[in-house]
């Protein structure tokens, strides 16, 4: 014990009538000692006196003596008292871990109460991802999504090679999104997708894998594990089919480019826009063939595209595509690859 200790001890654990007492003797001694009028006389009393304070003085410190024990005992009885069951046996208690984050009623596995579903709608020049999250759970369920990326998808071909990613070049808000889903409820996205791969370039006609991962972070507080929430789809990427462009072929490196072919387009107009993953480095710009459908003609197009326009990584990607007389929309779209930057 240190010094502030023992003070407190003194101060608190000594009954005050035996400090009274003891300082009374010591008086009394004083004054049979200084007195030499009277230094016969007190001779006597001298004597009782000094016997009295001594023992007086073992006591005060047998009783200091029990009193610090008894404290510092106690203390350490309670720190390690053991729990006893009725019939004697020492039962061993175990403190529950803390649950961080963790919210009143929240069900250990309500993740298996969460249904995540993946539906894909293939047409000609696109597929369409349908992508829900529904509460088969009696309760409402509170989820967390960590940023505006909700999803992710990934398509894979049959050798299992990753062909396409959706965060790809994408941008998304870094803002903490929660969500109630009550009893029974669904939340349904839809995202679009053009056939085309990482590098902007059409797949091959074929049968390919789809993932979505949803990017739920938690649970009624409960955090998930990496990619607890996923479905799978198998999509069909069909022929082209397109009637307008064929034997596309482009030539050059650098921004300057010569892209020729054959095209075969309403009234022998069409149009390309060049794209770097971004933003249009080429906006749409109307082109002419030597003559119009239903024959097939030549075409050439010569770019010429700044040094500060080019991507450092991505790539240049060339939009052919027709425009519809009626309401103007864009159909025949075909992409050809003009440059991959690294």
């Amino acid at each position: 014990m240190n010094y502030m200790t023992w003070s407190v001890l003194l101060k608190k654990l000594i009954p005050m009538p035996l400090l009274i007492l003891y300082k009374l003797l010591a008086s009394m001694d004083y004054f049979a000692k200084s007195s030499n009028l009277f230094k016969g006389s007190f001779d006597i009393l001298d004597k009782g006196v000094t016997s009295m304070r001594k023992r007086l003085l073992v006591v005060l410190l047998f009783v200091m003596s029990l009193f610090i024990i008894s404290g510092c005992g106690t203390a350490e009885k309670e720190e390690a008292l053991p729990v006893n069951a009725g019939d004697g046996e020492k039962v061993e208690t175990e403190t529950p871990p803390e649950q961080e984050g963790e919210e009143p009623g929240g069900d250990e596995n309500v993740v298996e109460k969460l249904q995540t579903n993946l539906s894909i709608q293939s047409e000609k020049d696109e597929a369409t991802f349908k992508i829900s999250l529904k509460n088969t759970s009696d309760h409402s369920v509170k989820v967390t999504i960590p940023s505006g990326q909700k999803y992710e998808i990934v398509v894979t071909d049959t050798n299992g090679k990753e062909v396409y990613r959706y965060s790809i070049d994408k941008m998304f808000i870094q803002m903490i999104e929660e969500m109630e889903l009550k009893p029974g409820e669904e939340k349904v996205w839809e995202e679009p997708w053009d056939y085309t791969s990482n590098d902007g370039t059409r797949l091959a006609p074929g049968e390919y894998k789809a993932t979505i991962l949803l990017t739920v972070s938690k649970v009624n507080g409960q955090k998930l594990e990496a990619n607890a929430l996923q479905a799978e789809q198998s999509v069909t990427i069909p022929e082209e089919g397109n009637t307008a462009f064929r034997n596309v072929q482009v030539l050059g490196e650098n921004g300057e480019y010569t892209v020729t072919g054959e095209v075969r387009v309403f009234e022998a107009t069409f149009f390309y826009a060049v794209e770097d993953g971004h933003d249009y480095v080429v906006p749409e710009t109307v082109q002419m063939a030597s003559e119009g459908a239903p024959s097939w003609a030549p075409f050439e197009i010569k770019l010429s595209i700044s040094k500060d326009k080019l991507p450092v990584n991505g790539a240049l990607i060339l939009h052919l595509y027709e425009r519809s007389a009626k309401d103007g929309s864009i159909t025949n779209l075909y992409h050809a690859k003009l440059q991959q930057f690294q």
